[in-house]
């Protein structure tokens, strides 16, 4: 269900005829007859914090036959196009425009109002309006889908659009690659693409609250692991709060987020989840190297099959060998079954997806593709979360639990990087999401291990009917706390006899937001660290992780009453007390103990033996 324009031009030749193009698809019959040459202007302009884009079409139609002119032009939108303030003039000055308005379009005809005849003669409408639903602001982006006029055959097409450089918004992410980017302009010539698709800015943060409802039937306590969204390449989370706090959290295996509960018998819990996540045009280069290790122990099941991705007659389509081939592929064999969004659905998988290829939702466009992949060898999982979307026709989600979204990525080994694609939409919109995303994806739950588990946010529920989602997009700034917790797990204790000790601590994050690469420098008096320093290279908020340090008395005669210091950035974060008496002086001391009690024995013995 593509956003278009339609065109119908008319003209005389001996007799009438009548001309007809479509946005889709230009009757080549008529081809030959004229050549048209397209420049439209783009300009939006901010007002009270919604988007008002006036839009200008220059169409010059030049006759390449001698006994034909062009009499009249029409552009057609979908009834969804707000638009207004239209003027239309020609070579000649102002003309008159014919509105029509039908079930789901609305034209403009325009009419020449004395069209020059003759070979290679050319006649120009001049079209201008103002659109206020074509750019959306939307928290820290805009974001634009602009229809495209395609199957040329004749005649050139240019489409620039203007932003205000007031505005300091630079294009993240376009669909198709813009020709151009200077100044204020960003100009794309001939676009191939349905559309044109192109955000500015280059991250999107969303107020994001979460309900989780827990319930314990039991008559024992029990305990229940919740997703929380979690850091990924291209997502960071910055909490709020969650209430109550989790008993436990930890990373699994995929990289979620988990909170763990333990709730009594017949207990009840609801958990409210509110953070700030920010969403990046770009993957976070800071983390590349902790993703890299985490994909590296994540291999070895990776390329398992699951029941939701397994192909039965998988010899049928061993042609779609490469990432690019089983994309168009998925793409172009499921058609989006928009009735199944009114009722409580069930996963098909990815076989029963090929049988019923017209029943598909978002869920079986991803396990499609991720079964193909793993055939042929290639790394792949899905993500679910929430697709922030405007236009549920052209970016649909799925309702069996609010409103969540389904789709896959697979990892690049040439660029070592997780890479995610989104089938569905690009099946329902027609924007290329194989060459990128967009800032609209938040991820709830990763998918790598087991196709259904763990299971994202809004699927937590007591009530079918409860919304447990509330996302909105937000011009906020985040704000990064970053904080430990660190105490000691395990006294001193020798680990062999010279002179060297060990302790346990725990180091707990107490920030609101992932720890990635966190340094921390040790530093005391009277004692030789082993080592120096730790590197916490992954921690979410709230979990903890243990770390052994080693140390050596530097006097090994002298009992050691210090503090272990714990540095972060040269500030001191933690201390530690810590109270040795070295091996030797024990040795010493339990030696002379061993005297004192011989002597002793011996004192009795001889008193005893004098009576």
């Amino acid at each position: 269900m593509y956003q278009k324009y339609k065109i119908i031009i008319s003209g005389l030749k001996i007799t009438t005829f009548l001309f007809v193009f479509c946005f889709i698809s230009i009757t080549s019959i008529y081809a030959s007859d004229f050549r048209t040459v397209y420049d439209v202007h783009y300009y939006p302009t901010l007002e009270k914090e919604s988007l008002t884009t006036r839009v200008s079409f220059s169409i010059k139609i030049t006759n390449l036959k001698p006994d034909l002119y062009i009499k009249t032009f029409s552009l057609i939108f979908p009834k969804t196009f707000q638009i207004g303030n239209i003027k239309v003039s020609d070579d000649n000055g102002p003309i008159k425009e014919i509105i029509s308005l039908s079930d789901a379009n609305q034209s403009i005809k325009m009419e020449f109002s004395d069209p020059l005849i003759g070979l290679n003669i050319t006649n120009t409408f001049y079209l201008e309006f103002l659109q206020s639903n074509l750019f959306k602001a939307s928290g820290n982006t805009w974001e634009v889908i602009i229809p495209t006029i395609e199957n040329r055959k004749e005649g050139d097409y240019k489409v620039t659009v203007h932003i205000p450089l007031s505005q300091n918004k630079k294009i993240s992410i376009s669909k198709p690659h813009p020709d151009t980017i200077s100044g204020d302009q960003i100009i794309w010539n001939d676009p191939k693409n349905k559309t044109i698709y192109a955000v500015f800015g280059s991250y999107q943060m969303y107020k994001t609250i979460l309900r989780y409802h827990l319930n314990n039937p039991n008559y024992t306590k029990v305990y229940t692991d919740i997703a929380l969204p979690p850091d990924t390449l291209y997502q960071k989370i910055y909490i709020n709060s969650i209430i109550p706090k989790p008993d436990k959290t930890f990373l699994d295996e995929d990289g979620n987020y988990i909170g763990r509960y333990f709730l009594n018998p017949k207990e009840t819990k609801d958990i409210v989840f509110d953070s700030l996540i920010q969403v990046y045009a770009q993957p976070r280069e800071n983390i590349k190297t902790e993703i890299l290790k985490f994909f590296l122990t994540q291999k070895k099941y990776l390329l398992t099959q699951d029941k939701n991705w397994t192909i039965s007659n998988f010899s049928q389509y061993k042609n779609y060998n490469s990432i690019a081939s089983i994309y168009s592929f998925v793409v172009s064999k499921l058609k989006y079954n928009y009735g199944r969004l009114s009722s409580k659905i069930s996963r098909l998988g990815a076989s029963e997806a090929l049988k019923y290829p017209d029943q598909a939702v978002c869920t079986e466009f991803s396990d499609l593709f991720i079964s193909l992949a793993k055939e042929n060898g290639f790394y792949a999982r899905e993500l679910q979360g929430y697709g922030f979307t405007s236009d549920i026709y052209l970016r649909p989600l799925s309702t069996k639990s609010d409103v969540l979204h389904s789709w896959p990525e697979y990892f690049d080994e040439k660029n070592q990087i997780w890479v995610p694609l989104d089938p569905t939409w690009e099946n329902t919109s027609g924007i290329d999401y194989f060459s990128s995303l967009d800032l609209n994806h938040i991820v709830f739950a990763i998918h790598g291990k087991k196709s259904d588990y763990p299971y994202p946010a809004g699927s937590y529920k007591l009530d079918e009917n409860s919304q447990d989602i509330q996302i909105t997009p937000s011009s906020e700034l985040a704000k990064e706390n970053k904080s430990v917790s660190i105490t000691q797990t395990q006294q001193s204790i020798p680990v062999n006899s010279q002179n060297v000790f060990q302790i346990k601590v725990s180091i707990e994050n107490t920030g609101n937001t992932y720890m990635w690469n966190y340094p921390i420098t040790l530093s005391s008096t009277g004692i030789l660290l082993k080592p120096s320093s730790l590197l916490v290279d992954k921690l979410a908020p709230n979990e903890k992780k243990e770390f052994t340090i080693e140390y050596e008395l530097m006097d090994k005669w002298k009992k050691v009453n210090t503090n272990l210091l714990f540095y972060s950035n040269s500030n001191v974060i933690s201390s530690i007390s810590i109270k040795v008496v070295p091996l030797q002086f024990l040795l010493l001391q339990n030696i002379l103990i061993v005297i004192g009690v011989i002597i002793i024995i011996y004192v009795i013995i001889k008193l005893f033996s004098y009576k």
